[in-house]
């Protein structure tokens, strides 16, 4: 039983890009669960061996970074998992990544607008953090469908707005053609596959359960990022998402069939999911 696909945003368009963001407890902040041990390991290895590519970070982070480890370090302790006194990284946000399956990136308010000042992004979907850091908001979301139009001026209130006592959460989905987690550059290559077995291979549906919680101290957001898989096979038992995933991707328009499926073709994957509906399974 995979819970989170009950959290996915399938109305149909327009709107085609909503915040769709849900109060969150901090009880709840990050997920702990089975797949911690090789989730982290995969991170120590990028870190390691593709620190450019996962991690950046510019002057000024690192008194936020800094309290967002102490954050992290208490919550985890909170729950009982032991929390390694330090692994010697020169940046406190590296110290802060290898403790949880999520990838993080620090906001700060610079010159009246919210700046993505560092991040550490080991499992992204199609972009990576050295193209990002610096930017604010609206460079940030440059890419998104309808960004400009439907979420811009939404984003930056909600920005200002968020206390440190209310943070929320929301969750992002595409259908990409491998479970590999890190995938930063790919966008351009990857299509839809020119067909789709039976059992939904090869196509898994990918998920960013993300967060926005603001740092009461040196006033940062932090934005969590936790990737979650499920072979596409996994909507067989789960016809009532199938259906509302066919009448979303039914209603997206150009710019947004393009954005959501890097470029490819969603043919094949709106045959399979009618397929899967129309047989009643």
């Amino acid at each position: 039983m995979i819970d989170w696909l009950d959290e996915l945003r399938l109305e149909p368009g327009p709107p085609f890009a909503t915040m769709g963001t849900h109060s969150l407890a901090l009880a709840n902040w990050l997920i702990v669960d089975g797949r911690r041990d090789v989730q982290l390991g995969l991170k120590a290895r990028l870190l390691d061996t593709s620190r450019p590519v996962v991690f950046a970070a510019e002057a000024g982070s690192e008194a936020s970074s800094a309290e967002l480890l102490a954050v992290i370090r208490a919550w985890l302790s909170n729950r009982d998992i032991a929390v390694p006194a330090s692994f010697g990284d020169d940046h406190p946000l590296i110290e802060a990544a290898r403790l949880v399956q999520e990838d993080l990136a620090v906001l700060q308010r610079v010159d009246d607008a919210w700046v993505l000042t560092a991040g550490v992004i080991c499992f992204p979907t199609h972009w990576t953090i050295s193209e990002k850091v610096g930017l604010p908001l609206a460079g940030i979301h440059a890419p998104v469908a309808h960004y400009d139009q439907e979420l811009r001026e939404r984003v930056d209130r909600f920005h200002a707005r968020l206390t440190p006592d209310r943070p929320v959460w929301r969750r992002n989905w595409f259908v990409v053609p491998t479970d590999e987690l890190h995938l930063p550059n790919y966008g351009h290559q990857m299509h839809i596959a020119s067909s789709i077995d039976d059992d939904g291979s090869p196509m898994w549906i990918r998920s960013e359960r993300q967060t926005l919680r603001r740092l009461p101290e040196t006033d940062a957001i932090v934005f969590t990022i936790r990737v979650q898989l499920a072979p596409l096979g996994a909507l067989r038992d789960r016809p009532d998402v199938a259906t509302k995933m066919l009448s979303s991707i039914r209603s997206w328009d150009r710019e947004k069939r393009m954005y959501t499926s890097t470029g490819g073709p969603l043919d094949e994957l709106i045959a399979w999911l009618q397929a899967l509906v129309g047989n009643g399974l």
